[in-house]
C-alpha cells in the first residue's frame, strides 16, 4: 500500500480540480485521491473545504468509484468522460451500468446523454442499434434557408385561422402553401 501524503494529494487534486482543463489526470485517480481525503478528514464537505470546491464536485467524483471495473477502466483510459462517467453512475443496475458504457465510448458528452437516457427509458433495449439510428439520423443535415416575410395584421390573422383549422401554425401553413406552389410549377414544366 502507497503511503499517504496529505499535501501531494491535495496539491494534485488542486491541480486537477483548479488548474488548467487542458491535461488532467484520469477521473478514477483523482476520485480515489478524494477517497483518500475523505478518509484522512473524516467527510466530503471538510475535503471540498480544503480544496476551495464545492461538495457536490467531491461527491460526484466519489461516485464513479462506486461503477464497475470495467467502466472505470473505460473512465479512466478516456474513453468515457467524467459527465457521462456520472450519468451512467447513476444507473441503479451493475449489468445495465457496463452495458450503457460499452455503448457511449468514444461518443460526445450530448450523445452519449441521449443513449444514457434511452438506456433508462428502455432497459431492455438494443442500445447499438438506437446509437447507429441516432448517429445516422444526425449525419442527415439538410441545409435550410430562413426567410423573413412582413405580412399586415389582418393577414397574419388570417393565415393563423386557416391554419388552426389544419392544427397548423401561420409559418407552417405558409411553407405548406409555398411548396404545393413549387410542385404545381415544376409539374407543368
Amino acid at each position: 500500500m502507497k503511503e499517504f501524503d496529505e499535501e501531494k494529494i491535495l496539491a494534485s487534486l488542486f491541480l486537477n480540480l483548479k488548474g488548467p482543463k487542458k491535461k488532467r489526470d484520469n477521473w478514477i485517480e483523482i476520485a480515489n485521491n478524494c477517497k483518500q481525503l475523505v478518509d484522512y478528514y473524516g467527510s466530503m464537505r471538510e475535503v471540498a473545504e480544503k480544496l476551495g470546491v464545492n461538495y457536490e464536485i467531491i461527491r460526484s467524483i466519489l461516485k464513479l468509484l462506486t461503477l464497475p471495473e470495467e467502466v472505470k477502466s473505460l473512465v479512466k483510459n478516456n474513453e468515457i468522460l467524467f459527465d457521462v462517467g456520472q450519468r451512467i453512475a447513476r444507473i441503479n443496475d451493475r449489468e445495465t451500468q457496463t452495458k450503457v458504457a460499452k455503448a457511449v465510448v468514444g461518443l460526445p458528452s450530448h450523445d452519449a446523454r441521449e443513449v444514457i437516457q434511452y438506456a433508462k427509458k428502455n432497459p431492455d433495449a438494443d442500445l447499438e442499434d438506437f446509437k447507429r439510428r441516432m448517429i445516422s439520423s444526425k449525419n442527415r443535415m439538410e441545409k435550410v434557408h430562413l426567410t423573413i416575410i412582413p405580412l399586415k395584421e389582418e393577414t397574419y390573422s388570417f393565415l393563423k385561422n386557416i391554419g388552426a383549422k389544419d392544427g397548423l401554425s401561420p409559418e407552417k401553413l405558409i411553407q405548406r402553401v409555398v411548396n404545393q406552389w413549387i410542385e404545381k410549377i415544376q409539374n407543368e414544366r
